[in-house]
């Protein structure tokens, strides 16, 4: 091959040491790929794959993008999970003989994001790290767009994977030791990178950060993709799991508290009800605030404080969120100014961020809300925004176009704008001068690339015209004229051509310093941006609060639950509320454990949703849906809801639903809300309602957590006779001229028949088949149900042919399971025995 080029070389000398990412290699003003990096990024990217020595036997494939544009190019790269190194040009090229010195500047990772392109608006994006220590787990993760991070640690299996499920990390950072870590939690992890790095650094961000070794090995991976330290990290927030309401994997999905079940949407979820907020800072807030209810009575009770005070001053309500909605995202604005990687632009919209936010303290001080501890020391940053202001209105799409500062800012940069822009104005000036000072009355201004600017006299006046008398040099000789140039001349015109040049440079330098001096704010902005997002959460609060009637709930540390005309807010809103039927609950010592029972589409899942959801929004600080409510603190919330198949692991619905169940009745506590749909009819029905029949005595006898379960096993209703705490509801259902009228209203006890043909007729099945349907229901509710007992029992005992097995070991397996007396199970105990199973099967 051809002895390559010297940038070239300078590239595959970058390239080796960046071989696992996208290398984007800045030439003037591309960044540009070679090799297999640009055939893969032009067909990811969709752009044009030309090539480099075109004419040889072995070009050399290339792509790029403009340097101005690349945020959106990055983002595509990094969406489709690329790594991508930028290599920035080092030096000025008009300064330097030879090669430009060019380095890797920044390795950019899903976890490492710091722009708005590729990130959803209003969601975090967190990069998270974890090591396995002698008895625990530590975990630390961030969003270094917007400077959060935080840590935990736990020794709890369920926790862990709880916690990690609601992160949702985008990147995970482990040592060598930690990477099963990642097997045991994630069925499909996202990018992950094994990093050990032997720089023993301390960190300032918190006293006690280097003893959590998490911590450190997140900061030293950040630090090594960065080729900096990030001086916008925030104080680390250690996390005690304990101060907030666990809610893991299958209770956020199953409530629909981020997004709706069906559709993958956040239109019907809780966060979508809520979701009132005027700024991508106050969506992210809201999220968290969701997916980590308190447990402190005293922060709950402060965050309804603030909620009461804005509802109760509307029009004060009202100017904070115009105020609000003229804020833009300032955490990740200075994100990008901690990376030196903020434009004009996003300087603009810090500036129109912060115009308002005078204002925004005063109202804030007429209603007494900066007394609130939330709220105190509210930093308007006046100081801040007076250095901004210089900033014009129309910012430029790079730095270096110019047009950056307003006149009058600088008196030096004005001379030159108006050098440039009043350059016709001179020279028209000069020639009428010139034309009087010289008695010529035709006398010309010309230019050229060869001379530049000229004067130009007619060769019959330029035989008497002495040159040395007016300081004249002659420049050219023409057939009709003659060309000369003058000191004044010639000064104006290397001000001229020189001067849109120089004022660019100039105002680089000025926006440089303006950037550099903004990182001394850093952490004042930071500070106002959090408190700007918890009081756009809550005056969204105040918002829903008042635009749906909800009620301030009343906390007890009795163990009594109290619901009086309670709603299911999504529901509701999403259809008319005046047809919407509320329903009441009242539970107690006493009676802790409610069996649902009713038709399908009656409303059972609704009523035991919004009771769950009633509860999450009491623990936000969030007024509720019902006519009153009072509720103790519960520390957590488990739910098996819904049926589905997970066909990539090779788990079928009724596995699913006992590692579901499971997690509940290992982790639950008395203070803790459970919530069942229909546990057991992923199997056999006499299998089901054993399983059910057992976890509802084992909830009853051993947890003694409020418990919500519905069933369609209708002989589970006399279970109201073995468990004193148990107690029947159903949900009403009637008969009108043949048809089924669903009342959706909960009453006390047992339904009294099921409607699962008027069901199937809604449904639109074939009239031949529900009619055929009800003659046998007819039989069995006469008492003949000895051939359906005869099928079922031919179910349970239909045998497996040993031939099938392919081994001794396999035959002995099949016999323990022919043998296994489920009757004298408990759930817990068969779990156990289908692991101990499957592990042999292996």
């Amino acid at each position: 091959m051809p002895e390559p080029t010297p940038m070239m070389k300078q590239y595959l000398s970058v390239k080796d040491q960046y071989r696992d990412s996208l290398l984007l290699f800045r030439l003037g003003d591309f960044y540009e790929l070679f090799n297999e990096d640009a055939i893969t990024a032009a067909k990811v990217l969709e752009i044009a794959l030309t090539s480099r020595d075109k004419n040889s036997p072995n070009p050399i494939p290339m792509c790029g993008v403009p340097y101005h544009s690349a945020r959106s190019y990055i983002a595509k790269l990094i969406d489709h999970g690329f790594k991508v190194a930028i290599c920035e040009q080092m030096e000025n090229p008009r300064e330097v003989k030879g090669m430009v010195k060019r380095e890797v500047v920044r390795v950019i990772t899903p976890g490492t994001l710091i722009d708005d392109f590729g990130m959803e608006d209003g969601e975090s994006n967190f990069i998270l790290a974890m090591i396995k220590n002698k008895h625990t787990v530590e975990v630390s993760y961030a969003d270094i767009s917007t400077g959060e991070i935080f840590a935990f640690s736990t020794q709890n299996e369920g926790d862990l994977k709880s916690e990690i499920e609601t992160i949702g990390a985008k990147e995970i950072v482990v040592t060598e030791d930690s990477v099963y870590l990642i097997k045991d939690i994630y069925q499909d992890p996202p990018l992950y990178t094994v990093f050990n790095s032997d720089e023993d650094r301390a960190y300032d961000y918190e006293e006690s950060v280097n003893e959590h070794t998490a911590i450190t090995l997140l900061l030293n991976y950040i630090r090594a993709q960065n080729m900096r330290d990030l001086e916008h990290l925030k104080t680390v927030q250690k996390h005690q799991l304990s101060s907030f309401m666990k809610l893991n994997y299958a209770a956020v999905s199953n409530l629909e508290l981020l997004e709706n079940i069906q559709t993958k949407k956040v239109k019907g979820s809780l966060f979508w009800y809520l979701n009132k907020t005027e700024t991508p800072m106050g969506k992210r807030r809201l999220r968290q605030l969701i997916e980590r209810p308190l447990v402190s009575i005293k922060e709950i009770e402060n965050r309804q404080s603030i909620v009461t005070t804005l509802i109760d001053n509307f029009s004060e309500r009202e100017v904070i969120t115009q105020i609000l909605n003229q804020v833009y995202d300032i955490e990740r604005l200075v994100g990008r100014l901690a990376f030196n990687n903020i434009d004009v632009k996003d300087f603009v919209q810090l500036r129109d961020s912060l115009s308002g936010l005078p204002e925004l303290k005063s109202t804030l001080e007429q209603i007494d809300l900066t007394s609130n501890d939330l709220f105190k020391n509210f930093d308007d940053l006046t100081d801040v925004y007076s250095h901004l202001e210089v900033l014009t209105d129309e910012p430029p799409k790079t730095i270096r176009e110019g047009k950056i500062f307003k006149d009058g800012v600088s008196e030096e940069l004005d001379k030159l704008r108006d050098i440039s822009n009043n350059a016709r104005n001179w020279l028209n000036n000069y020639l009428e001068s010139e034309r009087e000072r010289t008695g010529i009355k035709n006398l010309k201004i010309g230019f050229n690339k060869v001379f530049g600017y000229y004067l130009e006299i007619s060769k019959g006046q330029a035989v008497n015209f002495d040159a040395d008398k007016f300081d004249y040099n002659r420049k050219q000789t023409l057939t009709n004229a003659e060309r000369f140039i003058t000191p004044d001349l010639k000064e104006m015109e290397s001000k001229i051509l020189t001067a849109e040049d120089d004022s660019v440079m100039l105002e680089y330098k000025m926006f440089t310093e303006l950037r550099n001096h903004m990182m001394t704010y850093i952490s004042r902005l930071q500070k106002t941006a959090s408190q700007i997002s918890i009081l756009d959460t809550l005056i969204a609060f105040a918002h829903v609060s008042n635009n749906h009637h909800l009620v301030k709930p009343e906390f007890t540390k009795e163990r009594v639950i109290e619901l009086k005309e309670a709603r299911h807010p999504i529901v509701e809103r999403m259809l008319n509320e005046s047809t919407y039927v509320p329903n009441d609950l009242t539970m107690s010592e006493d009676s802790y454990v409610y069996l649902i029972t009713g038709p399908n589409m009656s409303g059972k899942s609704t009523y035991m949703r919004q009771v769950a959801l009633i509860i999450i929004m009491a623990q936000i600080g969030m007024r509720v849906p019902a006519k009153s409510a009072k509720l103790p603190i519960f520390d957590a919330i488990y739910t098996r809801i819904g049926a589905s198949d997970d066909l990539s692991s090779g788990k079928s619905t009724f596995m699913i639903e006992m590692m579901e169940a499971n997690t509940a009745l290992q982790e639950a506590t008395e203070h803790s809300l459970l919530i069942f749909d229909e546990i057991g009819r992923g199997t056999s029905t006499y299998d089901g309602m054993a399983l059910a029949r057992a976890m509802l005595k084992y909830i009853h006898d051993d947890i003694g957590a409020f418990t919500l379960f519905s069933t369609h096993y209708h002989e589970l209703t006399a279970l109201d006779q073995e468990l004193s705490g148990l107690e029947n509801v159903h949900v009403k259902a009637t008969e009108y001229n043949g048809q089924l009228v669903f009342l959706h209203k909960v009453k006390p006890g047992a339904v009294e028949k099921s409607y699962g043909i008027h069901v199937a007729r809604l449904a639109d099945l074939p009239q031949a088949v529900t009619d055929m349907a009800a003659d046998y229901l007819s039989g069995y509710e006469e008492g003949n149900h000895q051939k359906s007992s005869q099928f079922e029992t031919m179910q349970l005992e239909l045998p497996l042919d040993d031939q099938e097995a392919s081994s001794f070991e396999e035959r002995q397996i099949i016999d323990e399971i022919k043998n296994i007396n489920l009757n004298d199970l408990t759930p817990l105990e068969a779990l156990n025995r289908l692991a101990d199973l499957q592990k042999r099967m292996d």
